[in-house]
């Protein structure tokens, strides 16, 4: 198979950036080999809804099953196995179509069945190559037959840490009923709703999905303000709500001068570029039930729709996706039915680069290090005073499990870079 060229996935300090589907937009340019292609992938969309049931199939009779999740750095990870013995880390992500590395289609995949395009982070035009797979299992105790599976996931992306295989993404769920237990840390995937708990007295949201498309990721409605908005529910994104500027401009809703921001560099197909978060405490309708959590407001997250509902919203929650009946329900943990919301930001974050290194990709403006002078985009060389300019991503990793501290650049300067208490609701 011929690969395209590097397309490194580069989340945000707090959010990931997946590709989003191809949205009508004047200013994307349509070469004649992507008109080719595009012209190729709406003859199979229109055949799309006798294509899904054959693919992405599990045994209804043997569900339901439960299974562990490993929460990593805000994301929910499960191992999947190939060839019934090989334990590989996956994200689990509703906002995404699955997406292998090359070495796994090469291992255990099969024929292409067609291209598909998207828009990554910077509004440029991707094409993903989607495989069958024959054979895959869940945590030993779900398998999955015809598993489709995009290529092009970077085993030393940004996401490293969190997994060096990819992710089982939205149509590997959809013929099933997926629970999503935050409190617990499990999953549970059944044939029906009615074989689960935390159904009855949650929140029920109805969802959507585009039509004709082969990756059914949840958009759902919130009413915020005096409008209702569209959100893409993205459970391997580890971000809270977030709204896209303009969209956030027609809510009638005052921006506080003194609002917590922050800066970041956030990364897609397109390469890095560099976004500003405002964060605010803000009332949510979820279908009739009002919260309050945290939002960021900010450009480049979510094109096409208002913005994202991540897991550091959903963590709150027990989440049900049942693609049949297209309906999200949410049991919130809490028995008051509250949500904890995110008050607390490292003073600044650091990301790893496609060449092993660390750099500065997000810092808390007003916060202790931006006041002592750190910025965005410097090199980080030691952290917590261990030296980390051999470029070796596990040593980050191990780090990163057990908490930042202090960063030195470099220049040789050694920042405070703990967590803000209370930074997003006005601390500092």
């Amino acid at each position: 198979m011929t690969r395209p060229s590097r397309n490194t996935l580069a989340p945000l300090a707090a959010c990931l950036l997946a590709a989003c589907p191809l949205q009508a937009q004047e200013d994307v340019k349509l070469t004649e080999e992507d008109q080719a292609k595009l012209d190729a992938y709406n003859v199979f969309r229109a055949d799309i809804d006798s294509f899904l049931p054959t693919v992405n199939v599990y045994d209804a009779e043997a569900l339901p099953v439960t299974f562990p999740f490993r929460d990593v750095m805000a994301h929910v990870v499960v191992d999947v196995s190939f060839d019934g013995e090989t334990a590989l880390p996956f994200m689990l992500d509703t906002g995404a179509p699955t997406i292998v590395t090359y070495e796994i289609i090469e291992a255990w995949g099969g024929e292409v069945v067609f291209e598909s395009p998207g828009m990554a982070g910077g509004n440029t035009l991707i094409w993903t190559p989607t495989t069958l797979i024959p054979a895959a299992t869940v945590q030993d105790v779900l398998p999955i037959t015809k598993l489709t599976a995009g290529a092009g996931w970077e085993a030393g992306s940004a996401f490293y840490c969190i997994t060096q295989h990819g992710l089982l993404g939205a149509p590997a769920m959809r013929n099933g009923v997926w629970q999503i237990d935050y409190g617990a840390n499990e999953v549970t995937v059944a044939a029906s709703a009615d074989q689960l708990d935390h159904i009855e007295g949650a929140i029920a949201l109805p969802f959507t999905i585009k039509p004709g498309t082969t990756s059914p990721t949840p958009h759902v409605q919130l009413q915020i303000g005096k409008e209702t908005l569209e959100f893409v529910v993205d459970s391997g994104g580890g971000i809270p709500l977030t709204i896209n500027t303009d969209d956030f401009a027609s809510l009638g809703v005052e921006m506080p001068g003194n609002a917590p921001r922050m800066a970041n560099i956030g990364g897609g197909a397109a390469g890095a570029f560099d976004i500003a978060l405002t964060s605010l405490q803000l009332p949510v309708s979820l279908a009739g039930t009002e919260i309050t959590t945290t939002v960021f407001v900010g450009d480049g997250m979510a094109p096409g729709v208002a913005g994202n509902m991540g897991h550091m919203f959903l963590k709150d929650f027990v989440v049900t996706f049942d693609w049949s009946t297209q309906m999200m329900h949410l049991d919130p943990l809490a028995e008051d039915g509250s949500v904890s919301g995110m008050t607390d930001v490292p003073a600044a974050g650091i990301g790893l680069q496609p060449d092993g290194s660390l750099m500065v990709t997000s810092l808390a403006l007003g916060g202790r290090a931006d006041v002592a002078g750190l910025t965005i985009g410097e090199k980080v060389v030691a952290v917590n005073g261990q030296d980390v300019s051999g470029n070796d991503p596990d040593l980050y990793c191990a780090l990163s499990a057990a908490g930042i501290d202090t960063i030195t650049t470099e220049a040789g300067e050694t920042y405070d870079v703990s967590p803000i208490e209370g930074f997003l609701i006005g601390g500092k």
